[in-house]
């Protein structure tokens, strides 16, 4: 233990780092968690996305508060991701002593917190919009706002993924993450293109599941190295 001007105790650098770390587990955990509740008890609610608009919207809107908590719940998981920039920093300056992938993954990774969890936010907007008496035809449109969101999160995902898989390399440690990080970049520029077609929702998807997974399993790695 060190201690600080004032005489009390400070925490290890190597603690913070490992906290930070854990974010990232938690960060797949809840995201995870997240997705499946709001597969099985919030989505089925809005019907069939080939019912008229109005008979989506109405039961977008008899849904309302639970499509808020799911809404919250939504936003509060994504922004774990915020917690584990530090150890990401921590790692990538390691790796490359310039900062320059520290600080690409950095910026990356806080715009990727913010970008999709606002589709949440935004979401919670057009409920408000429809409560006070606006056309409920306007939720049917505004359900594509979670796809397009995620789809446009894509591109800082892309230089958060690139950076840490860059950084993984330069160490010449598990190979193997590295492979699976540009396999995620190459999935996720392709499912991007939800923003011009739908078909290609799948494709991003599959790549954000896999995204998730993979910060989770960094995350692993990293405090197992650290043992």
């Amino acid at each position: 233990m060190t201690l600080t001007e004032t005489g009390r105790p400070q925490a290890p650098a190597a603690d913070m780092t490992r906290t930070s770390t854990r974010f990232g587990i938690a960060f797949t955990v809840c995201q995870l968690l997240v997705m499946v509740a709001m597969t099985v008890f919030v989505l089925p609610h809005a019907g069939s996305p080939t019912d008229p608009a109005l008979e989506r919207g109405q039961n977008v809107f008899d849904a309302a508060q639970l499509y808020r908590i799911g809404n919250f719940a939504f936003m509060a998981a994504g922004t774990l991701l915020l917690g584990f920039l530090g150890a990401v920093h921590v790692r990538l300056r390691r790796a490359d002593g310039s900062g320059a992938l520290a600080t690409v993954a950095v910026a990356a990774g806080a715009l990727l917190a913010l970008i999709w969890p606002l589709g949440g936010m935004l979401h919670d907007v057009a409920l408000e919009t429809a409560s006070a008496g606006a056309d409920l035809r306007i939720l049917a449109g505004w359900d594509s706002v979670a796809p397009f969101g995620l789809a446009f999160s894509v591109f800082a995902r892309v230089f958060f993924v690139g950076a840490i898989a860059l950084a993984l390399r330069a160490g010449g440690r598990n190979p193997w993450l590295v492979r699976t990080g540009v396999v995620i970049v190459v999935l996720s520029l392709a499912g991007s293109a939800t923003l011009v077609a739908g078909a290609m929702f799948p494709l991003l998807a599959v790549s954000t599941l896999a995204f998730e997974v993979w910060v989770g399993v960094v995350a692993w790695r990293w405090l197992r190295d650290d043992r």
